[in-house]
């Protein structure tokens, strides 16, 4: 009778643990983009504290600012942030000491390339600033705010190397957005957007060393000098990403440089209150297309990648299609109500933030075309189109700003970004149905 029950208890079992082995799976694979999303709304909701605070033309030269650290910050990584997360595993075998001395040597490095942007920003910042007003302490600001900011990304990047993904983010982003936050809700109604900017770079600087004291041990020392050979190789390594970056970033900050140059204020403020709510949109696709990339990086190696290529791409447009519609759709028809969220002075935003989200629809029904790129070994492709799309950026940005103001801008960026995407695009499209043909051949 034992017999007979035994294996029935076993399948039984067998049959109920499954649920349970999904839904950990499930849990585990979901947790850490939730907490990156949970991030992303507490960034949003740090704007609309200040927003509605400090108003348009009061909270203008924060918004600015802060977009103009946050665009250069995957710049000044050097890609160092993307050679943590590839490296730190392979130094892990040799023990905690050794990743230790190579991440401090990372951020050294890092934090030398973001310092020196910093003084460039803070040369601006002075070169910019009010003559009629008393000589300013904040310029002094950036370069300690961008360094802060890079070293976060980088110990994010090297915890999610080292299997730590959940800590990666909450020390990364999660613990500086909420420092933000804190402090923008206690402060915002006593302070001005010179205060926001110490509150803004005293979380990532306190971020950046309280990583220290955190559960991993490979965190201890934050900065170590490093070896001549070490400066030179991280040179070569990071140098075409950290082109592809300023690339990017360039063909944003330049258009944003000429608006306020030329646009009042106020009009700065809600510009770029729009473009935040248009990266938000840009990081939750990115969250749904990076489960896929290790999925397309595989189908590149086959030997007839591209059936299985078009499958994996075709699913994670479906996929971010479906989580990102709805939202868009409320943004596209109800801008006004969206931008009135922040003050009623921001509903003059809502065209900008209608086109916006409009083109956001094109860029997510063309796919991940950075990632389709990156894993079809068309980086220098990339490259290329980034040169091209600041070109492009900047010379209609010219043209269309002095006349349309924040819609010129924001069109400027959508043509270059749309037109980048749809030759990258079609020119992975051509290589993957070559390569294909060739194994057929073969």
């Amino acid at each position: 009778m034992s017999n007979t029950t035994e294996p029935a208890a076993e399948m039984n079992l067998g049959w109920s643990s499954r649920p349970m082995a999904l839904l950990t799976k499930v849990s585990g694979t979901m947790l850490p983009p939730g907490i990156r999303l949970a991030g992303a709304g507490i960034q949003m909701l740090s704007t609309i504290i200040i927003a509605r605070t400090l108003g348009d033309e009061g909270s203008a030269m924060f918004f600015f600012w802060s977009a103009i650290l946050m665009s250069f910050v995957p710049v000044a990584t050097y890609g160092l942030e993307q050679i943590a997360l590839r490296n730190a595993p392979r130094v892990e075998a040799e023990g905690s000491m050794s990743v230790m001395n190579y991440l401090a040597s990372l951020r050294t490095f890092a934090a030398g390339v973001a310092l020196t942007i910093g003084a460039v920003l803070f040369l601006y910042a002075v070169f910019e600033h009010d003559r009629s007003e008393q000589f300013a302490v904040w310029p002094f600001l950036l370069p300690i705010a961008l360094a802060s900011m890079t070293i976060n990304m980088i110990n994010g990047e090297a915890l999610k190397g080292l299997s730590r993904p959940i800590l990666g983010i909450v020390a990364g982003h999660f613990v500086p957005v909420t420092l933000f936050c804190i402090c923008c809700a206690l402060f915002a109604n006593q302070v001005d957007s010179r205060g926001l900017l110490t509150f803004y770079t005293g979380s990532y600087l306190v971020a950046a060393f309280a990583v220290q004291f955190g559960p991993a041990t490979e965190f201890r020392k934050l900065f170590s000098v490093p070896k001549l050979s070490t400066v030179r190789e991280l040179f070569r390594e990071g140098f075409s990403v950290c082109c592809v970056n300023l690339f990017g970033a360039a063909a944003f900050i330049l258009p944003l440089f000429i608006l306020e140059s030329l646009r009042p204020e106020e009009e700065v403020s809600y510009v770029t209150t729009a473009v935040r709510i248009s990266i938000l949109f840009s990081v939750l696709s990115t969250a749904i297309h990076s489960v896929f990339a290790p999925d397309l990086s595989r189908a590149g190696a086959k030997k007839n990648p591209g059936k299985a290529l078009f499958q994996v791409y075709g699913k994670a447009i479906g996929i971010s299609l479906a989580a990102l519609s709805l939202p868009l759709l409320v943004g596209v028809f109800f801008p006004e109500f969206v931008m009135g969220i922040f003050g009623e002075s921001f509903k003059n935003g809502a065209e900008v933030l209608r086109i916006l989200l409009a083109t956001k629809f094109l860029f997510l029904a063309l796919g991940p075309v950075p990632y389709l790129l990156l894993m079809t070994n068309q980086t220098t492709l990339l490259a290329r189109l980034g040169v091209a799309k600041l070109i492009l950026s900047t010379a209609l940005a010219f043209f269309l700003i002095p006349s349309l103001g924040g819609i010129g801008m924001v069109l400027a960026l959508s043509i270059a970004f749309f037109i980048e995407d749809i030759v990258g695009l079609i020119w992975a499209t051509k290589v993957i149905r070559k390569r294909s043909k060739q194994q057929a051949r073969a």
